[in-house]
């Protein structure tokens, strides 16, 4: 089957400012979160195994199919009653690497992957890529809350390793509607 290459290495300008001002930054995104001084929250909804679908295949160069090991969550801003989702993430490595490569992996729990990245030396962030992902995509079906009306939404994803010759994790990030309503957090 012939799919249309739908990530793009460059954040399209089309995409309204809000949607480029988060998914083209670099660093870490749960700083970002963090930063609004709002609240922030992991909920993990899925960690096990799992199977590449068609729009992941195309970035990981896996065949649709392959067994990963798959990581889903909710990125939430504020607190109680107020909490919201405003990032739904998918990490994806594929099954036969070797655990050591990321052996924080297991005892992830809900703890924010990024807190984790980012505070290793030893790993390196490869280039953003970006795409409109439809919100048909299996992933990303499975972590919309009702009440989250679009049919498209604004996508980035990224390579991560720890040294040569690993296993790389893939980290997919779905920019919900409510981040429009909140300022861009950076804690300086």
């Amino acid at each position: 089957m012939n799919r249309p290459h739908i990530w793009h290495r460059e954040c399209p300008p089309t995409w309204p400012a809000w949607a480029r001002e988060w998914a083209a930054s670099d660093g870490s995104l749960t700083r970002r979160l963090m930063g609004l001084q709002q609240g922030f929250d992991v909920e993990r909804v899925f960690q096990g195994a799992g199977r590449v679908t068609g729009l992941d295949a195309d970035m990981l160069g896996l065949p649709v199919g392959r067994k990963v090991k798959a990581r889903r969550v909710r990125l939430q801003v504020g607190t109680n009653a107020s909490k919201r989702a405003v990032v739904l993430a998918q990490t994806l490595m594929a099954v036969n690497g070797p655990v050591c490569d990321w052996p924080f992996w297991r005892g992830l729990g809900s703890r924010s992957l990024g807190s984790v990245l980012f505070s290793d030396p030893g790993v390196e962030r490869g280039p953003l890529y970006f795409a409109k992902l439809p919100a048909s995509t299996p992933w990303v079906r499975g972590l919309l809350k009702s009440g989250t009306p679009a049919p498209e939404f604004y996508a980035r994803c990224a390579q991560y390793r720890r040294g040569q010759g690993t296993t790389p994790l893939w980290v997919f990030e779905v920019f919900l509607p409510a981040l429009q309503d909140l300022k861009s957090g950076t804690l300086e």
